[in-house]
Order: C-alpha cells, then structure tokens, then sequence
C-alpha cells in the first residue's frame, strides 16, 4: 500500500510538472487586479494569506470580502452583512450608504472600521459616522456594530508597537478639510483620547481614505486627495518620528499620480502600504480604466466598470520614502509579487439550482425576502412583480451582480405571463437615474410585447418596441462590447433577432449618472407592476455570462 502511494505521488507530481510546462506561469499581471465595481480597497496579510475589503454602498449583502494568496488573483469569499437586519441600508440615497471599509488584524481577531454616509450634493443633508466590527474568523460571525463616532468618514484602525489602538478618519467636507486621530481603548469600543488633527507642515490635509504605517523609526501618513499638488485623483504620503506629528511631506509628492496620457488605469488612491511575507512591498488602490467617450457633449474618459483595484510595487528609497514602481508611477502592467501564483475563478453565470443565491449576486438595498425564491419553482430564480420600479429607493424588485468585463453576454432565460402593467425582463444598471433594461409585458391590446427602455441623466426614453411576441417563455440577451450595448430576443436559444442597440452607452458609467459616481455598472434581472399592487411571479432559469475580451 505505501509503495502505491509513493508511486501515486510522484505520478502527481510529473503530472504537475507536465501542466506547468504546457502551461507556464505568467511573469507578470495586468492592472486592474479586481475588475469591476470594487472601489476603495483595503488589505491585510495574515501569515500567508491575503484579504480585502470594499466600499458596497447602499448595495447588500454589504462589505465583500476577497481572499489571494499571490496578490494577483482574488476571490470572493464573503461578506460582513449578509443578514438584512443586520444593517438597514433602506434608506440612502445612491452611492450613500457605507463607505471606505478598512481590515486590520490584531491578537488573532479581524477588525473592519467602516463609515455610513447620507449625503447630497449641496450639503443640505451631510450625516457621517464611523463603526467597528471584529471576528475571530474573516467569514464571520462578525461582532454587532459599534459607533465610534458621529462624525467624518473613510475610517483606519492602526496599532501601534505597544499594543495601542487608534483610529484616523477623514473630517468629511465642509467640517473640516483634513484627517483625525483618535485614541481607543482595547476592545476598540471607546474613543479614550482625541480627536486630534494630523498637520502635514502646518496645513490640515487629506480628505480621504487616511492610513498609518509604522516602519523603522517613522510614522508615515498616507493619504489620498482629488485637488492640490496634482489635478485628479492621486496619493499624498507624510512621516513623522510621532504618532500624532507635526508630519513632513514627502519630496516625492505626489507620491502616486497617473502622469501618463496613453496609460490604461487612471484616478489611482485609497492605498493601504503592506509588506509581503518574502519581504515585498506593496499597495492595492482603487483606479479606474477609461474608455474615450462624451457626456453632454464634452468628450472625457468613461469609466463603466466603475473603480477597480489595482496593485502596485512599492520601493524605498535610500531616505526613507517610498516610491512606487521605482518612481515609474501607476502601471498598467508590472512584473508579479514573488509570491505562488494560485489562480482562481469567481462566479459569474447561474443555474440557480442551489437554495441561496451565488455570492456574486446583489440586492439594491436590503432585499424584501417574499419577493425572491430559489424554492418555488425549482431550478429558477423567482421575481414577484412589485409597486416600486427600479428608478426610486423604494424599488427592491432588482437582483444585479457586477459587470467586470468590457467586451461580454449576459443572457437568461425569463417565463413570465404578465398582466396589465407588469413588466420583467433583463437590465443593465448604475443607479436609479442611468440604466437601460429590456423588458416583457403587455400592449393596450392585451398582446405580448418586449420594450427596450433607457434612463439617460435621469430621463426615460422607449428605444424600441418590438410587438406580437409569440410566446411568454423568452430567451433575452444583452451584449456589450465597451460603450456599445446590443439587445436580443429568441424562441429557442439558437435563433436570435434584434431587440434594439445602444450605440453610445457613454452615459452607463461613472461619469454618466447625475448622482454621485461611485460605485460601476452591474447586470441582472427585474420584475415591477407599475404601483398597481399586481404582484405575479418572473420565473429565470438561468443567467450566463460570456466573456469576450
């Protein structure tokens, strides 16, 4: 038995060896590392393994989580809230909701610090807190929510050699154009000490997503901004011998910018410096990828996957600065972290045979469980028709997931027998003002009919019309290839025909929604009654993502 086993092992291993040759390992990685709408990335190392945290929004289940063993490659594995009454995000406005999550890992237990934000754009509402959650495990069970402050935003949890515990947050605008530091106790559930402001040479700074990182006999202060030293979003680094400063700016300010026209990756900030377990430096920091493009007539980049996550190498400098990538700036492709390269795959397509949804999959808000079964009619995912439509905050009748390629299919099958005022069908979404969506319902007549719909800066449109569909158990499908959207019907899954075409889908992006620009398109399903109370099932068999880039 041990000599088959031996035999059986060095087979393995030939066989390995085999793949890797046919199949050699890439030397270098592409940016974004996280594609798609993963804004405001925040990472900690944890022997050898890495984990990341992102900003989610009014989005639920909120707080995603993704693992890596090489830097590279990330995985979601979970979420913080993914009990709805946990967190009540029912509320915020779009792009509101939670903010700049931060992971940290201190004596065997994870900390998230994370802020909820109410904001408009005129300040008329402006309500920022900062929270605290930890577990012994990173997929929980996390600790109920603890309110440090009521105030600021883009919270950090540092540690200092001691043991001691501080959070720095940002004084969110226009209460202050700067950073806080506050002292906790041990349980992090107490301010003890603060708030005190961080000076960078006697001027306040830094509006956003503030950390500390403590090597050798400095402090240094990293911090992002969107004006100043450099016009877009870039990073500011400062150091000082004293937690609580005065801190001198680095030379190299700003220490990370996008500089280069024709580069892929641009609006580069909220990074967090780490140091690998083979003694690598690094940064993950949100970017986004532009694609040229107009709004309102003003041609600009288009972001439509939204902020991404991209990493980049950190050196040090002889004086004790960092730099990164050698002082090269952001790169669009760099040389990998010398670290296994462990490849991995995130769901994206459904069968939904299981009992719960696929952790790729989202709710606008938290979700009204009655409106939603994987039980009912087994092997569907079930939508009830409900009052509210997609364009309010009031709308929940939407199950979306994150659109992480720039050239890609999304297609389902729907079994839906609507009556009068119903409509559910396939949509493409930002927020309640930017989306286009192509649905089944019924004419004045009583007859079948699909309707290609946009919302474009906030104002509805009909594309097209497409009447005397024959039957109630569509194939829909939507293709995209960067800022042009093509929409499709079949009977059979084989024969396709034109359901309407977006040419310039400039406004699906960032840039695009007349709210705020934080978050990225996503893809999914739909079901509403137009307020008649009318509520009958949309039955989808499946959703399927096909990747064309």
């Amino acid at each position: 038995m041990k000599i088959k086993i031996i035999v059986l092992v060095y087979l393995a291993q030939l066989f390995s060896v085999a793949i890797e040759a046919q199949c050699p390992i890439p030397k270098a990685y592409t940016n974004p590392v996280i594609t798609g709408f993963f804004p405001d990335p925040s990472i900690v190392r944890v022997d050898d393994d890495y984990y990341c945290v992102n900003s989610t929004f009014e989005y639920f289940p909120a707080i995603v989580i993704s693992h890596s063993k090489d830097l590279v490659n990330w995985k979601q594995i979970g979420h913080v809230f993914s009990k709805s009454e946990d967190i009540d995000l029912t509320q915020f406005y779009d792009g509101m909701g939670i903010w700049a999550p931060d992971i940290s890992f201190h004596n065997g237990e994870f900390y998230i610090f994370y802020c909820k934000v109410q904001l408009k754009k005129d300040r008329s509402v402006n309500v920022r807190g900062n929270y605290m959650v930890k577990s012994k495990n990173i997929l929980g069970p996390w600790s109920k929510p603890i309110q440090l402050t009521d105030n600021g935003s883009d919270p950090s949890h540092f540690v200092d050699s001691d043991g001691q515990h501080y959070m720095l947050f940002a004084a969110g605008i226009p209460q202050g154009n700067g950073t806080k530091i506050v002292k906790l106790n041990n349980e992090c559930t107490k301010v003890i000490e603060g708030p005190f402001w961080l000076e960078t040479e006697g001027k306040k700074a830094a509006p956003e997503g503030p950390h500390l990182l403590k090597k050798g006999a400095y402090y240094y202060f990293i911090m992002a901004a969107s004006s100043g030293l450099f016009e877009g979003h870039h990073m500011l680094i400062a150091r000082s011998k004293s937690i609580y400063g005065p801190y001198e700016n680095s030379p190299y300010n700003p220490y990370l910018a996008q500089y280069n026209p024709k580069a892929i990756n641009f609006h580069q900030g909220h990074g967090k410096i780490i140091n690998t377990q083979n003694g690598e430096w690094w940064t993950m920091v949100l970017s986004q990828r532009w694609t040229p493009g107009e709004i309102k007539g003003i041609k600009k980049g288009i972001s439509q996957l939204g902020r991404e996550t991209s990493l980049e190498r950190i050196d040090w400098k002889e004086n004790e600065w960092p730099i990164p990538n050698g002082g090269k700036g952001p790169l669009d492709a760099n040389i990998r972290p010398d670290l296994p390269y462990t490849p991995i795959i995130n769901a994206s397509s459904d069968e939904f045979n299981e009992k719960h949804l696929g952790i790729q999959w989202m709710f606008r808000r938290n979700p009204i469980y009655a409106d939603f079964s994987l039980t009912e009619k087994k092997g569907s995912l079930r939508i009830y028709t409900s009052n509210f439509d997609i364009d309010t905050i009031t709308g929940r009748n939407l199950i979306v997931q994150r659109e992480r390629w720039l050239k890609f299919s999304a297609t389902t099958k729907i079994s839906f027998f609507p009556l009068a005022t119903t409509q559910a069908g396939l949509a493409c979404y930002y927020d309640t003002k930017t989306y286009a969506r192509l649905g089944l319902q019924r004419d004045i007549t009583g007859a079948l009919q699909l309707v290609l719909e946009e919302c474009r800066y906030g104002k509805k449109s009909i594309l097209k019309t497409i009447d005397n569909i024959q039957q109630s158990i569509l194939f829909l499908r939507m293709k995209v290839n960067k800022l042009r959207r093509e929409f499709f019907y079949s009977y059979d899954n084989k024969n396709w025909k034109d359901a309407g075409v977006i040419e310039e889908a400039d406004f699906l992006s960032d840039q695009g929604t007349p709210n705020w620009g934080f978050m990225g398109m996503t893809t999914g399903v739909y079901a509403y009654n137009r307020g008649s109370g009318k509520r009958i099932p949309a039955d989808f068999d499946f959703f399927h993502i096909t990747v064309e880039e």
